[in-house]
């Protein structure tokens, strides 16, 4: 197993229908090759301003597992992060399914009012053939079987 750990970071606007800004971005890109995985191991997000933001972002393995807000009962969803900062101080927190793989696509959103800022740290995984279908099966909904 490798051990190759990569950080994906940026910025993602919220939704706003008026300037087509749809509020998710697809992060990872399904190469086609399911033996090659990713594991998040970190995911943070946090204002670009200094007082009176707060953020709230969502992981998950497909673009279906964007709506509804947080569920952990979605194994699409994979990781939910906050950040409140104001003038009378802050809080954040960061939840992440630990046993999790990302063999296909990984996509964000910002389910906030501003524009976020996000830090994903990931993990390499070469899968075997096993694995890798245990994996799959894993990033199906139990609401789609």
């Amino acid at each position: 197993m490798s051990r190759e750990v990569r950080t994906l970071r940026g910025k993602i606007r919220p939704y706003n229908g008026a300037t087509g800004d749809t509020g998710k971005v697809r992060i990872i890109v399904d190469d086609g090759v399911f033996t090659d995985a990713w594991q998040v191991i970190g995911f943070d997000v946090f204002p670009t301003n200094a007082t009176g933001n707060d953020v709230q972002g969502l992981l998950s393995i497909d673009e279906g597992g964007l709506t509804g807000g947080f569920d952990a009962g979605d194994n699409r969803q994979i990781g939910w992060s906050f950040m409140y900062v104001g003038t009378d101080g802050g809080d954040s927190n960061s939840w992440i399914v630990p046993d999790h793989v990302v063999v296909r696509d990984l996509w964000l959103m910002n389910f906030g009012n501003h524009t976020m800022n996000y830090l994903i740290r990931v993990r390499r995984r070469v899968l075997n053939d096993d694995q890798a279908i245990l994996a799959l099966i894993q990033e199906r909904s139990q609401d789609d079987l």
